[in-house]
Protein backbone atom coordinates (compact mmCIF):
# COMPACT_ATOMS: atom_id res chain seq x y z
CA UNK A 1 0.00 0.00 0.00
CA UNK A 2 2.99 2.34 0.31
CA UNK A 3 5.09 1.49 -2.73
CA UNK A 4 8.71 2.60 -2.38
CA UNK A 5 8.24 4.13 1.10
CA UNK A 6 10.38 2.07 3.51
CA UNK A 7 8.44 0.00 6.03
CA UNK A 8 10.16 1.60 9.07
CA UNK A 9 8.57 4.90 7.99
CA UNK A 10 5.02 3.81 7.15
CA UNK A 11 4.72 1.37 10.03
CA UNK A 12 5.04 4.27 12.49
CA UNK A 13 1.78 5.57 11.07
CA UNK A 14 -0.02 2.37 10.05
CA UNK A 15 1.03 -0.75 11.99
CA UNK A 16 0.97 -4.12 10.24
CA UNK A 17 0.52 -7.70 11.37
CA UNK A 18 3.11 -10.45 11.02
CA UNK A 19 1.99 -11.02 7.41
CA UNK A 20 2.56 -7.33 6.57
CA UNK A 21 -1.20 -6.71 6.34
CA UNK A 22 -2.71 -3.47 7.59
CA UNK A 23 -6.27 -2.75 8.70
CA UNK A 24 -8.30 -1.13 5.92
CA UNK A 25 -11.98 -0.50 5.29
CA UNK A 26 -14.04 -0.17 2.13
CA UNK A 27 -16.13 3.00 2.08
CA UNK A 28 -18.89 3.44 -0.48
CA UNK A 29 -20.40 6.91 0.06
CA UNK A 30 -24.13 7.31 -0.49
CA UNK A 31 -25.95 10.55 -1.36
CA UNK A 32 -29.73 10.82 -1.60
CA UNK A 33 -32.28 13.61 -1.90
CA UNK A 34 -35.59 11.78 -1.97
CA UNK A 35 -35.47 11.32 -5.74
CA UNK A 36 -31.97 10.09 -6.54
CA UNK A 37 -29.79 7.71 -4.58
CA UNK A 38 -26.15 7.93 -5.68
CA UNK A 39 -23.66 5.26 -4.64
CA UNK A 40 -19.92 5.69 -5.10
CA UNK A 41 -18.09 2.39 -5.69
CA UNK A 42 -19.44 -0.97 -4.56
CA UNK A 43 -16.76 -2.81 -2.55
CA UNK A 44 -15.58 -6.40 -3.06
CA UNK A 45 -19.00 -8.04 -3.30
CA UNK A 46 -19.45 -11.81 -3.29
CA UNK A 47 -17.10 -12.97 -6.01
CA UNK A 48 -13.92 -13.52 -3.97
CA UNK A 49 -12.70 -17.09 -3.74
CA UNK A 50 -12.01 -18.67 -0.36
CA UNK A 51 -8.29 -18.31 -1.07
CA UNK A 52 -8.71 -14.59 -1.75
CA UNK A 53 -10.83 -14.11 1.38
CA UNK A 54 -8.08 -15.76 3.44
CA UNK A 55 -5.31 -13.81 1.73
CA UNK A 56 -6.97 -10.44 2.31
CA UNK A 57 -8.53 -11.52 5.65
CA UNK A 58 -11.88 -10.18 4.47
CA UNK A 59 -14.55 -9.51 7.10
CA UNK A 60 -17.64 -8.29 5.24
CA UNK A 61 -20.25 -8.66 8.01
CA UNK A 62 -22.98 -8.63 5.38
CA UNK A 63 -21.20 -6.21 3.10
CA UNK A 64 -22.61 -3.24 1.25
CA UNK A 65 -26.16 -4.55 0.88
CA UNK A 66 -26.43 -5.10 4.64
CA UNK A 67 -25.26 -1.54 5.28
CA UNK A 68 -27.87 -0.21 2.86
CA UNK A 69 -30.59 -2.25 4.55
CA UNK A 70 -29.64 -0.58 7.84
CA UNK A 71 -30.48 2.72 6.13
CA UNK A 72 -33.74 1.20 4.83
CA UNK A 73 -32.50 1.41 1.25
CA UNK A 74 -33.25 -1.45 -1.13
CA UNK A 75 -30.98 -2.21 -4.09
CA UNK A 76 -33.78 -1.06 -6.41
CA UNK A 77 -33.70 2.37 -4.74
CA UNK A 78 -30.19 3.13 -6.03
CA UNK A 79 -30.39 5.21 -9.21
CA UNK A 80 -26.72 6.02 -9.93
CA UNK A 81 -23.48 4.17 -9.27
CA UNK A 82 -20.25 6.09 -9.89
CA UNK A 83 -17.21 3.83 -10.19
CA UNK A 84 -13.87 5.50 -9.50
CA UNK A 85 -12.15 2.64 -11.34
CA UNK A 86 -12.64 -1.06 -12.06
CA UNK A 87 -10.37 -2.91 -9.64
CA UNK A 88 -12.02 -5.77 -7.76
CA UNK A 89 -12.49 -3.90 -4.47
CA UNK A 90 -14.45 -1.12 -6.19
CA UNK A 91 -16.44 -3.01 -8.83
CA UNK A 92 -17.10 -6.41 -7.22
CA UNK A 93 -20.22 -5.35 -5.33
CA UNK A 94 -21.96 -4.18 -8.51
CA UNK A 95 -23.07 -7.77 -9.10
CA UNK A 96 -24.60 -10.50 -6.93
CA UNK A 97 -25.19 -14.21 -7.46
CA UNK A 98 -28.71 -15.49 -8.08
CA UNK A 99 -30.16 -18.87 -7.11
CA UNK A 100 -28.49 -20.49 -10.11
CA UNK A 101 -25.09 -19.07 -9.07
CA UNK A 102 -25.12 -16.63 -11.99
CA UNK A 103 -24.01 -13.03 -11.63
CA UNK A 104 -26.67 -10.36 -12.05
CA UNK A 105 -26.71 -6.60 -11.39
CA UNK A 106 -26.88 -5.78 -7.67
CA UNK A 107 -28.56 -2.44 -8.44
CA UNK A 108 -30.88 -3.21 -11.35
CA UNK A 109 -32.28 0.34 -11.78
CA UNK A 110 -28.95 2.17 -11.54
CA UNK A 111 -26.83 3.54 -14.34
CA UNK A 112 -23.17 2.75 -13.67
CA UNK A 113 -20.82 5.57 -14.68
CA UNK A 114 -17.18 4.90 -15.55
CA UNK A 115 -14.63 6.56 -17.77
CA UNK A 116 -14.52 5.12 -21.28
CA UNK A 117 -10.74 4.72 -21.08
CA UNK A 118 -11.08 2.74 -17.84
CA UNK A 119 -13.66 0.48 -19.45
CA UNK A 120 -11.48 -0.16 -22.47
CA UNK A 121 -8.43 -0.89 -20.32
CA UNK A 122 -10.38 -3.33 -18.14
CA UNK A 123 -11.91 -5.21 -21.05
CA UNK A 124 -8.88 -5.13 -23.35
CA UNK A 125 -5.70 -5.05 -21.21
CA UNK A 126 -2.55 -4.56 -23.24
CA UNK A 127 -0.05 -6.26 -20.93
CA UNK A 128 0.18 -8.91 -18.22
CA UNK A 129 0.12 -6.44 -15.34
CA UNK A 130 -3.12 -4.87 -16.52
CA UNK A 131 -4.62 -8.29 -17.20
CA UNK A 132 -3.91 -9.32 -13.60
CA UNK A 133 -5.24 -6.06 -12.14
CA UNK A 134 -8.52 -6.30 -14.09
CA UNK A 135 -8.86 -10.11 -14.15
CA UNK A 136 -12.30 -10.04 -12.52
CA UNK A 137 -13.69 -7.10 -14.50
CA UNK A 138 -15.12 -8.85 -17.59
CA UNK A 139 -17.34 -11.19 -15.57
CA UNK A 140 -18.56 -8.33 -13.37
CA UNK A 141 -19.17 -5.96 -16.26
CA UNK A 142 -20.94 -8.47 -18.51
CA UNK A 143 -24.26 -8.56 -16.58
CA UNK A 144 -24.24 -4.76 -16.31
CA UNK A 145 -23.61 -4.30 -20.01
CA UNK A 146 -26.22 -6.90 -20.98
CA UNK A 147 -28.77 -4.97 -18.92
CA UNK A 148 -27.75 -1.66 -20.52
CA UNK A 149 -26.61 -0.25 -17.20
CA UNK A 150 -23.10 0.94 -18.11
CA UNK A 151 -22.58 4.52 -19.25
CA UNK A 152 -19.10 5.49 -20.48
CA UNK A 153 -17.89 9.00 -19.76
CA UNK A 154 -15.28 11.01 -21.65
CA UNK A 155 -13.32 13.19 -19.25
CA UNK A 156 -14.67 15.64 -16.69
CA UNK A 157 -18.44 15.42 -16.82
CA UNK A 158 -21.51 16.64 -14.97
CA UNK A 159 -23.75 13.64 -14.33
CA UNK A 160 -26.48 15.40 -12.36
CA UNK A 161 -26.91 18.89 -10.92
CA UNK A 162 -24.52 18.84 -8.00
CA UNK A 163 -22.65 15.71 -9.15
CA UNK A 164 -19.64 15.78 -11.42
CA UNK A 165 -16.51 13.70 -11.95
CA UNK A 166 -12.92 14.74 -12.58
CA UNK A 167 -10.31 12.45 -14.10
CA UNK A 168 -7.12 12.12 -12.05
CA UNK A 169 -5.32 9.18 -13.64
CA UNK A 170 -2.36 7.94 -11.65
CA UNK A 171 -3.71 4.85 -9.95
CA UNK A 172 -5.22 3.73 -13.24
CA UNK A 173 -5.04 5.64 -16.55
CA UNK A 174 -8.63 6.92 -16.25
CA UNK A 175 -9.24 6.88 -12.51
CA UNK A 176 -11.98 9.41 -11.66
CA UNK A 177 -13.09 11.21 -8.50
CA UNK A 178 -16.75 12.21 -8.01
CA UNK A 179 -17.51 15.61 -6.49
CA UNK A 180 -20.84 16.37 -4.83
CA UNK A 181 -21.92 19.97 -4.20
CA UNK A 182 -24.97 21.15 -2.28
CA UNK A 183 -25.86 24.12 -0.09
CA UNK A 184 -22.43 25.68 -0.38
CA UNK A 185 -20.66 22.48 0.72
CA UNK A 186 -18.47 20.23 -1.41
CA UNK A 187 -17.56 16.57 -0.95
CA UNK A 188 -14.98 14.65 -2.99
CA UNK A 189 -14.35 10.92 -2.84
CA UNK A 190 -10.64 10.40 -3.39
CA UNK A 191 -10.81 6.80 -4.51
CA UNK A 192 -7.33 5.32 -4.74
CA UNK A 193 -5.57 8.62 -5.40
CA UNK A 194 -5.32 8.96 -1.60
CA UNK A 195 -6.95 5.86 -0.10
CA UNK A 196 -6.10 6.70 3.53
CA UNK A 197 -5.00 9.73 5.52
CA UNK A 198 -1.43 8.44 5.37
CA UNK A 199 -1.54 8.77 1.58
CA UNK A 200 -2.09 12.52 1.78
CA UNK A 201 1.69 12.76 1.86
CA UNK A 202 2.84 13.49 -1.72
CA UNK A 203 5.20 10.53 -2.21
CA UNK A 204 3.25 7.96 -0.20
CA UNK A 205 1.67 6.14 -3.11
CA UNK A 206 0.60 2.55 -3.66
CA UNK A 207 2.74 0.06 -5.52
CA UNK A 208 -0.41 -0.58 -7.57
CA UNK A 209 -0.31 2.93 -9.07
CA UNK A 210 0.43 2.71 -12.77
CA UNK A 211 1.82 6.27 -12.83
CA UNK A 212 3.01 7.42 -9.37
CA UNK A 213 4.09 10.84 -10.67
CA UNK A 214 0.62 11.40 -12.09
CA UNK A 215 -0.85 10.37 -8.72
CA UNK A 216 1.34 12.94 -6.96
CA UNK A 217 0.29 15.66 -9.40
CA UNK A 218 -3.39 14.75 -8.99
CA UNK A 219 -3.11 14.84 -5.20
CA UNK A 220 -1.49 18.26 -5.26
CA UNK A 221 -4.08 19.66 -7.66
CA UNK A 222 -7.18 18.17 -6.06
CA UNK A 223 -6.23 18.31 -2.40
CA UNK A 224 -4.87 21.84 -2.52
CA UNK A 225 -8.24 23.04 -3.73
CA UNK A 226 -10.04 20.87 -1.18
CA UNK A 227 -7.94 22.37 1.62
CA UNK A 228 -8.36 25.94 0.40
CA UNK A 229 -12.14 25.67 -0.06
CA UNK A 230 -12.74 23.44 2.99
CA UNK A 231 -14.20 20.53 1.07
CA UNK A 232 -15.05 17.28 2.76
CA UNK A 233 -12.74 14.53 1.48
CA UNK A 234 -13.69 10.87 1.66
CA UNK A 235 -11.13 8.07 1.99
CA UNK A 236 -12.03 4.73 0.49
CA UNK A 237 -9.72 2.59 2.64
CA UNK A 238 -8.99 4.46 5.88
CA UNK A 239 -9.83 2.19 8.81
CA UNK A 240 -10.69 4.94 11.29
CA UNK A 241 -11.91 8.05 9.44
CA UNK A 242 -14.52 7.89 6.68
CA UNK A 243 -14.31 11.55 5.68
CA UNK A 244 -12.83 14.79 6.97
CA UNK A 245 -11.67 18.26 6.12
CA UNK A 246 -7.94 18.66 5.62
CA UNK A 247 -6.05 20.12 8.55
CA UNK A 248 -3.02 22.38 8.69
CA UNK A 249 0.09 20.55 7.51
CA UNK A 250 -1.91 17.82 5.75
CA UNK A 251 0.84 17.31 3.15
CA UNK A 252 3.47 16.44 5.77
CA UNK A 253 1.44 14.74 8.46
CA UNK A 254 -1.86 13.62 6.93
CA UNK A 255 -3.63 15.85 9.44
CA UNK A 256 -7.40 16.24 9.20
CA UNK A 257 -10.05 18.35 10.93
CA UNK A 258 -13.66 17.45 11.74
CA UNK A 259 -12.97 13.82 10.99
CA UNK A 260 -16.07 11.62 10.81
CA UNK A 261 -15.17 8.31 12.46
CA UNK A 262 -16.47 4.95 11.30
Amino acid sequence: MFGIVPKPLWQKVVPSDDANRIDMSLHCPLAEDGREAILIDTGVGERLSEKERTLYRVDRDGGLLARLRELRIDPEDVTHVVLTHLHFDHLGGAVVRDGADRLRPAFPRAKHFVQRGELETALHPTNARLAAAYGHAPECLAPLQEAGLVEALDGETSILPGLRVVVTGGHTPSHQCPILEDGGESFVHLGDVAPTRAHLRPAWNQAYDLDPVETMEAKERLLSRAAEERWWVSFDHDHEIACARLGEGWQKTGAVDDGQPL
